[in-house]
């Protein structure tokens, strides 16, 4: 019973961990917006957006200079964004940057 107590507890815990993100699936990067006078950059798919969080806004995926990894998701939106490369934009379910849905990562591929 212990073990079965333990296996549970920890699926719980997966389970909870990969609810708190949503994956935008693969999307152009039509463009990059930065500054109001701000450390804050957005990306801007050109479509839709998903909005997890229920943020106030939805015209971009914002990340702040406050947030962790805001330099090496700014710097894969900007190859992306170059090369032509579409990416795939890690949403918080939880939180909001600037009443916009907040990054929490980015994946680029070939």
């Amino acid at each position: 019973m212990r073990v079965f107590i333990s296996i549970l507890f920890s699926l719980t815990l997966v389970v909870g961990t990969a609810q708190a993100q949503t994956s935008t699936g693969s999307v152009p990067v039509a463009a990059i917006r930065t500054g109001w006078m701000n450390d804050l950059f957005a990306v801007d798919t050109g479509g839709t957006y998903l909005n997890p969080a229920n943020c106030q806004v939805t015209d971009g995926y914002y990340a702040s200079g406050a947030n962790p990894g805001y330099k090496t998701y700014y710097a894969v939106a900007l190859l992306a964004f170059a090369m032509g490369k579409n990416v795939t934009v890690i949403l918080s379910n939880s939180e909001c940057t600037e009443l916009r849905p907040r990054i929490i990562g980015i994946t680029i591929a070939k």
